[in-house]
């Protein structure tokens, strides 16, 4: 299959090289490229208004695909890095997290349109072969984008259709057997119709065995249907699959000891000397899918040159498949049988010894799983411009629905320990709970699963929208912008068909239903003493609804601190909310300098915590304690800055300052109020920093020899919300050089982690999942533009 696949994509390089270049026959003799930088006023699809970014009292970083295709970037953690202020957490081999400003509700979008998926679990984002760049809009903007956008909101802008012949071919080998083929189309494919269309696979073995495979495709037509209207219609496809990570055997837990002389072994929190990196402790039975397909249409009809109607609608369908070894677990005795011991209380509370095997671990907890997402949303928007006497009014209005029917999979009861062989169960087969060796592990056997219950939801949201950009005069701009939103969340149980990904309807139960509705704002104002100078500040609002139902086996508190006893079916917590305030400055200095910073404050709302999981309640069941009693904060700064102090070469600088941190625990019975307040946030970086630089020699004999060098910084990451357990902070650097021959094929070579750091950034729970060491990148790549 994969000869089959690379040597169509080669068939389609040559094929279309040849179509290309015969087409210009009589018409173009020679060519020679001309690199052209832009340097006026940009606009941005995530800012919504047709007006210059200057304009807009909110800060936006942009990342394009130029930067990414130089260093043989195709994937979002790896891009992510040339956004300050940003960490991107990718667990179980391609789940990712986006957090921005401190907060991992960070929306991401693929051409204005929400992946709803992301504000539910973490999910894999796809290749970014057909991507033309990113925009990230920093800081709440649910009055922008609806509920859920804390830290800020990502947009993916994927190519667009082109009048003008284009043919780019990759070819990419790397580390690990790493290899990789894109095509990319466009032109002109009938009278108005214009036309995008890209190809790309990719297959590694990976340094530790993980053997990740995409293959994804992309089309876009664009078309003029008369002098005052157009319609863009793309649709895309990805098969991925992704080798489930799990990571090295766990971390102590407890001081662990010498069961010979009662010497101190290990500290807490340590994990075992000697593990060597590569080695990979999952089942033969593990996988990980995604299959998903999607299409858009955009229409635009343009009255006047001051109004112009838009209605955009999507469709995407998402399917993951999982199964993963997940929890590793040592081998434990009450009896002085193995060569380490920690101490633990029993049930009496007393200390005791309890004898720990490092040697081997044993596959403890598999999951299996699936989610079946599709997503219909349609965007219908009115904007233009007016004028109040001199005063002149940029504004938007429109009406937004979405629908997300997700079907969720499960297959979580495991066969007994003592029978793990029992086929009655979701999960069972002679690898469940088998023994593997903490040095050299080998596999164990096979497992099979299957899955017993659906969990049916169904996401709802309407909002209606205004936004105007008002222009006083030259020098100042005043922005007021105000959103309804409705969410109605529904989610019902069902038992699964012979153990498929399909259930009985008929047993299904009656949906839950949670109603949310919720008014967000942004005001804001822009000051512009001069052309190349703009400074602004604002205050904008958030509000992130719950999807939780009553449990019997919960204890509720709410935002007094106080018990309450929910009705069953219904909504139990109020959504978070919050708002931000923040002061920004941008600056360009003609050709030379393009610069961004901002200052921001952040408080969140009405925080859910669960406050302890043993609590023995008035009717004798022990029971889980969940509160609505927390806030929290973050504050900080960032910086981003490209400079080009000469023709050829531009230096690209990023930081970004988070100080994210609890600010309040309501005072309760069931903890110390006192206790999480001023702790940090997990998962946040304090600091973080890049800087990039890309030269060209533009003559000579060294002419169109590239290098481009990358510097991160990712500062520690606290893991655990009392700030005992911390990702520690790690420093990389990428190079790279490249050559382009004179029939405009480029050669190039890259490397990463030039000085082989060893450095963490994952984890499941506390099985360290170590990042990968130096690798490279070898390309060949064909471009006619």
């Amino acid at each position: 299959m994969k000869k089959v696949i690379f040597s169509a994509i080669a068939l389609m390089a040559v094929s279309g090289m040849s179509a290309q270049n015969k087409s210009m026959v009589d018409t173009v003799y020679s060519i020679s490229e001309i690199e052209v930088v832009d340097f006026s006023r940009k606009k941005t699809e995530i800012g919504k208004l047709n007006v210059p970014l200057e304009y807009l009292p909110m800060t936006i970083n942009t990342v394009s695909y130029k930067d990414l295709e130089i260093r043989g970037i195709v994937n979002i953690e790896d891009a992510v890095k040339f956004l300050p202020g940003v960490r991107m957490q990718t667990s179980y081999g391609s789940f990712q997290t986006l957090t921005v400003r401190g907060f991992n509700y960070t929306p991401i979008m693929v051409d204005g349109i929400r992946d709803e998926r992301t504000m539910i679990n973490s999910y894999p984002v796809a290749d970014l072969t057909d991507v033309e760049s990113m925009e990230l809009l920093k800081g709440p903007a649910s009055v922008l984008y609806g509920q859920s956008v804390i830290g800020g909101v990502l947009n993916i802008v994927r190519k667009s259709p082109t009048p003008y012949n284009v043919v780019n071919a990759r070819m990419v080998y790397g580390s690990w057997d790493n290899k990789q083929a894109s095509m990319d189309f466009g032109g002109k494919l009938y009278k108005s119709v214009n036309y995008r269309a890209l190809l790309n696979y990719a297959n590694q073995d990976g340094w530790r065995d993980n053997g990740n495979k995409r293959f994804s495709g992309y089309f876009a037509l664009a078309s003029k249907i008369d002098a005052t209207s157009n319609i863009d219609v793309r649709a895309g496809f990805n098969r991925d699959w992704y080798g489930t990570e799990i990571g090295l055997p766990p971390n102590m837990t407890n001081d662990v000891f010498n069961t010979s002389d009662g010497a101190l072994f290990l500290n807490k929190g340590q994990m075992q000397p000697g593990l060597n990196r590569e080695s990979r402790y999952n089942s033969q039975s593990d996988f990980f899918k995604n299959y998903g397909w999607n299409v858009t249409a955009k229409y635009d009809k343009k009255f006047s040159d001051h109004l112009k109607l838009q209605n955009h609608a999507s469709y995407f369908d998402d399917d993951i498949n999982y199964f993963g070894t997940e929890s590793l677990k040592y081998l434990e005795s009450d009896k002085a049988i193995y060569d380490h011991y920690y101490m633990t209380k029993n049930k009496a509370g007393e200390q005791v010894k309890k004898y720990i095997c490092l040697d081997s671990v044993y596959l403890a907890s598999p999951l299996r799983f699936s989610h079946m997402a599709k997503t219909f949303s349609n965007q219908l928007e009115l904007s233009g411009d007016f004028y109040t006497g001199s005063i002149k009014h940029n504004f938007i209005a429109g009406y937004t629905f979405s629908l997300m029917a997700r079907n969720s999979y499960t297959g979580y009861t495991l066969a007994p320990i003592t029978d793990p062989l029992n086929s009655k169960y979701d999960v069972y087969g002679p690898g469940l709970y088998s023994r593997v060796a903490v040095n050299n592990p080998q596999s164990m056997g096979y497992m099979n699963s299957s899955f017993s219950k659906a969990i049916i939801t169904k996401s709802y949201m309407h909002s209606i929208y205004f936004q105007d950009l008002v222009e006083l005069d030259d020098k100042w701009k005043v922005m007021l912008a105000g959103r309804y939103d409705f969410f109605k969340y529904m989610r019902a149980n069902a038992p699964t068909y012979d153990g498929g990904r399909q259930y009985h309807k008929s047993e299904q139960t009656a949906y839950s239903i949670n109603n949310t509705s919720s008014f967000t704002y942004r005001a804001g104002v822009v000051y512009m003493p001069t052309k190349d100078l703009s400074v602004y500040g604002s205050m904008a609002s958030f509000f992130n609804p719950y999807r939780d139902f009553y449990a019997e086996n919960v204890i509720y508190i709410n935002s007094n601190g106080d018990r309450f006893h929910p009705s069953d079916g219904k909504e139990i917590f109020k959504p978070q909310t919050g708002y931000q305030g923040e002061v920004g400055v941008r600056y360009n200095l003609g050709k030379y300098v393009q610069a961004t910073g901002s200052v921001f404050y952040i408080i969140r709302n009405n925080e859910k915590k669960t406050l302890k999981t043993d609590e023995v309640d008035e009717d004798g069941i022990t029971k889980s304690v969940v509160g609505q009693v927390g806030s929290s904060g973050s504050k900080g700064f960032d910086l981003d800055i490209t400079v080009f102090p000469l023709q050829g070469l531009n230096v690209m600088l990023g930081y970004g300052y988070t100080n994210a941190t609890i600010r309040e625990m309501k005072k309760n019975d069931y903890m110390e109020s006192e206790v999480l307040k001023g702790k940090k946030l997990t998962g946040v970086p304090q600091n973080t920093f890049f800087a990039a630089a890309n030269y060209l020699i533009q003559k000579g004999a060294f002419k169109n020899l590239g290098f481009v060098t990358t510097v991160s910084y990712m500062d520690k990451v606290y893991r655990n919300t009392d700030n005992t357990s911390e990702y520690p902070s790690y420093w990389l650097v990428d190079m790279g050089v490249s050559y382009k021959l004179k029939n405009n094929v480029r050669l190039s070579a890259n490397v990463n982690n030039v000085f082989d750091k060893d450095y963490l950034n994952q984890s499941l729970g506390s099985q360290m999942v170590p990042s990968m060491p130096r690798n490279f990148l070898l390309t060949m790549a064909y471009t006619l533009r």
